[in-house]
């Protein structure tokens, strides 16, 4: 027995027992889901199973970071959607320039990620990411429902709340 009045053997015979339910994801900051479309192909298959480590409402955005979030209620059907953010709060977005590149701050944005060339099938912009939002796209642009999609509702409804963001997504733990 230990100080806390377990004993090991019983915990090390248990944990395998707990090791796929989202309790334990969830002590350990982290949790799985599914990949129901093509949104984010070639980087994650429509299908697979991916990890995020979860933000615990302390997400600091980054330009290339695959995420999940909630879907804000202007956005439409209430759930979670993963996808890139692209833009970061205060960078202004727009897409494309003459190598159909997205551009931010007037600077071209290398993509390896994405599915194909032109970074985007509509040009817009430029949009100004407000504080405490971020632009997200897929990897999949044409099949992708992501800021694009809410350009008539202006940055705060193209734009997601950074409050929203629930998960980093663990690109080297993709199956």
């Amino acid at each position: 027995m230990n100080r806390f009045g377990l004993n090991v053997l019983s915990v090390v015979m248990v944990l395998p027992l707990l090791a796929g339910c989202a309790v334990v994801d969830r002590v350990a900051g982290r949790k799985t889901y599914n990949i129901p479309s093509t949104s984010m192909e070639p980087t994650i298959k429509e299908g697979s199973s991916i990890t995020a480590v979860l933000t615990m409402g302390e997400y600091v955005p980054k330009t290339g970071d695959v995420i999940v979030f909630e879907v804000p209620k202007s956005w439409g059907k209430a759930g979670t959607r993963i996808s890139r953010v692209i833009g970061i709060p205060g960078v202004t977005v727009k897409c494309c320039d003459n190598k159909g590149r997205m551009s931010l701050n007037k600077q071209p944005l290398e993509e390896p990620y994405i599915m194909e060339s032109p970074a985007s099938t509509m040009d817009f912009g430029p949009v100004a990411v407000p504080q405490g939002r971020i632009w997200v796209q897929g990897d999949n642009r044409g099949v992708s429902l992501d800021s694009r999609s809410h350009l008539r509702d202006g940055a705060d409804g193209a734009t997601i709340p950074v409050s929203s963001v629930v998960g980093v997504v663990d690109l080297a733990r993709t199956e």
